[in-house]
């Protein structure tokens, strides 16, 4: 039996509620995801070997900010505001050495353990200009 995609993400919304699961709703255009997981999934990989000396692998941070919860996606408007930091400033101890599509890949993985979801396509610059948060 094939369920159509809206009545299938009301039956899991509804079923997390019921559960007590929080639920994290960004904005609609979430809807259509923000990365692929193929992409988080190597974002993950790059992150466990840039990034999580400093913010921990569970990115609740350490001589880093933590990169999780409500506090952390209040600073950044856009995902290009995140994405340009990552890119002028990290890693602290050599600011700007990686590559754009391990970037794009890391912040991915940041965005997913925040609880955007995925979709079809890669993060990239052609969705710099999405919120992160709804203001």
């Amino acid at each position: 039996m094939l369920i159509n995609r809206p009545i299938s993400r009301l039956i899991r919304f509804t079923a997390a509620l019921s559960l007590g699961v929080p639920i994290l709703i960004h904005s609609a255009s979430a809807a259509e995801g923000w990365f692929t997981q193929a992409q988080a999934a190597r974002g993950h990989q790059f992150f466990n070997n840039q990034c999580a000396q400093c913010h921990r692998p569970d990115l609740t941070g350490a001589a880093g900010p933590a990169l999780i919860g409500p506090d952390f996606l209040k600073k950044w408007n856009q995902v290009s505001d995140l994405y340009t930091f990552e890119h002028e400033k990290m890693p602290a101890t050599n600011p700007g050495s990686v590559p754009p599509d391990q970037l794009w890949a890391i912040t991915a993985y940041i965005l997913q353990k925040n609880g955007f979801a995925a979709g079809e396509s890669d993060l990239s610059d052609a969705a710099s200009s999405r919120a992160l948060a709804p203001r």
